[in-house]
């Protein structure tokens, strides 16, 4: 006796699901893609904000040098702050130094070196669609030293 009838029921079950798993593939790559490029992209966000922290505290820090007046100090600190964010050539923001800040005592002087990035105009890495969710508008980072 020939019972092909458990056969065909599964043959037929092996066409129907032919270019499932293609179809699956497709779905689960875009959400993964998604979720590596945002993880990504606020890496970049991160790596920026921590080098322009760096750079305005190098700057501040670089002001406490004996250099002469305050005017060299304040060049000083603009150039050294300039330095650390140099490595983003043509998108570099230019540092900010003033002493229009409020020192403790009448005695000090203070020196603030902020450096603002824009990016949203110049973003690092492209932005896809729902990203700009997560990512900031601007980056901003500040240090304030106070000189005897």
């Amino acid at each position: 006796m020939n019972d092909r009838g458990p056969q065909k029921l599964r043959e037929g079950r092996r066409t129907r699901q032919r270019g499932a798993a293609a179809v699956e593939f497709a779905l689960v790559f875009v959400l993964f893609f998604m979720v590596m490029y945002g993880a990504i992209a606020y890496g970049v966000v991160f790596a920026l904000r921590h080098t322009f922290t760096q750079a305005v505290n190098e700057g501040a820090r670089a002001a406490l040098q004996d250099v002469g007046d305050i005017a060299a100090r304040e060049a000083l600190a603009l150039s050294t702050a300039t330095t650390a964010v140099s490595w983003l050539g043509a998108r570099a923001p230019t540092p900010v130094v003033n002493t229009d800040c409020v020192a403790t005592t009448a005695a000090f002087t203070c020196v603030k070196v902020t450096i603002t990035y824009d990016y949203a105009a110049n973003p690092i890495i492209p932005a896809i669609p729902g990203l700009g969710i997560v990512l900031p508008d601007t980056l901003t980072a500040q240090a304030v030293v106070q000189i005897s």
